[in-house]
């Protein structure tokens, strides 16, 4: 399976999908296929040619992250422009924010920008995925849950 588009069929499977592939590969040549395809994925697509795909799936604006995400106009247009390619985990996750992701895409934008993905058993991404299954995006909100917890804060939007 060669990338098709701009990303592999491969792309968007589950552990469990890759590892059913595999079980049923029955020739060593279904396996080298298998690690070429692999390697491929693995070269994953730049995070913004990712975030530019689900910008386009989202029928959303740059613009419209910006405002969403409440960070700097710059900041942002740089990160989807490709320009810039290492936010940090907190301000990935108000982007994703601010293109409304689903929990399984804002898990793979945060695993493409190299930040680590949110993980339930820390407190405070456990606040993020419980308002992102609800499609509560609002980063102001998400902070005001955080903080009453005693909980760190997600980026603070900037001035």
């Amino acid at each position: 399976m060669g990338r098709t588009g701009t990303m592999s069929k491969r792309f968007n499977k589950t552990t469990k999908e890759l590892s059913d592939i595999l079980g049923k590969a029955g020739k060593e040549a279904a396996l080298t296929q298998y690690l070429e395809d692999l390697k491929k994925d693995n070269e994953s697509p730049a995070l913004s040619m990712y975030l530019n795909e689900i910008l386009a799936q989202k029928k959303l604006t740059v613009s419209a992250v910006v405002r969403n995400s409440g960070l700097r106009k710059e900041y942002v247009y740089n990160i989807f422009g490709g320009n810039r390619s290492n936010p940090s985990r907190s301000k990935m996750i108000c982007i994703c924010l601010g293109c409304h992701m689903t929990l399984v895409e804002t898990q793979r934008a945060l695993e493409i920008a190299g930040t680590g993905v949110l993980y339930p058993r820390r407190p405070e991404d456990a606040v993020i995925i419980y308002n992102i299954n609800r499609e509560n995006w609002s980063v102001v909100d998400i902070n005001i849950q955080l903080d009453e917890r005693g909980l760190p804060l997600i980026e603070q939007p900037e001035e």
